[in-house]
């Protein structure tokens, strides 16, 4: 009996073909399987984190209109405050807004709105270099024109008068100038 070690040779040959064949699908399924958890992991990681960021985002987003809102009020405000001052210091048209007493009336009523919007709000106005000192200054000089006007011996021309007028200007500006910069640098981080 002769052996053929040729027939003997194709048949391990293709015995080993068949189980590196088999080899190779099992570890190319563990490997898809392994592959398809990390893909599944890393899907659920980044929408974890998309979640998160897109949460911090709109927080952010919403104090920044908050606080943008704040501003504006409050600017708007020293408008209306500004206005007043100015119609009882001389108004620039023949409209009659009453008389000295109840224009500074006006006037006294805008700065308790602003006081009372910075109060509510002051969030908005803690980043603004001495804000609130120069609130305080800009008070004295509200209380000062009203007690001015509503002196027995009030005269618009007098020298008292000019000087109450330029220490209310002095100290409003300030006040506005530092408003206007939060305002513009808020209008800048978008």
């Amino acid at each position: 009996m002769e052996i053929d070690y040729i027939k003997i040779g194709v048949l391990l040959a293709s015995l080993f073909s068949i189980l590196a064949t088999f080899s190779v699908a099992r570890l190319t399924r563990k490997h898809s399987t392994l592959e398809g958890n990390v893909n599944r992991q890393h899907a659920e990681t980044l929408a974890t984190l998309n979640h998160v960021y897109s949460k911090e985002a709109h927080a952010s987003n919403h104090l920044y209109t908050r606080k943008a809102t704040h501003l504006e009020s409050a600017a708007k405000i020293v408008g209306e405050l500004e206005f007043w001052a100015e119609k009882c210091v001389v108004p620039r048209t023949r409209t009659d807004f009453g008389t000295k007493q109840e224009i500074a009336a006006k006037m006294s009523m805008a700065f308790e709105d602003l006081t009372k919007h910075t109060m509510h709000f002051p969030f908005a106005f803690k980043e603004i270099p001495d804000f609130q000192k120069n609130l305080g200054d800009l008070m004295g000089a509200v209380n000062y024109i009203e007690n001015m006007v509503h002196s027995k011996d009030f005269s618009a021309s007098s020298q008292a008068w000019n000087e109450a007028v330029e220490q209310f200007r002095f100290t409003l500006s300030p006040l506005i100038s530092g408003l206007h910069k939060e305002i513009d640098a808020l209008m800048q981080q978008t």
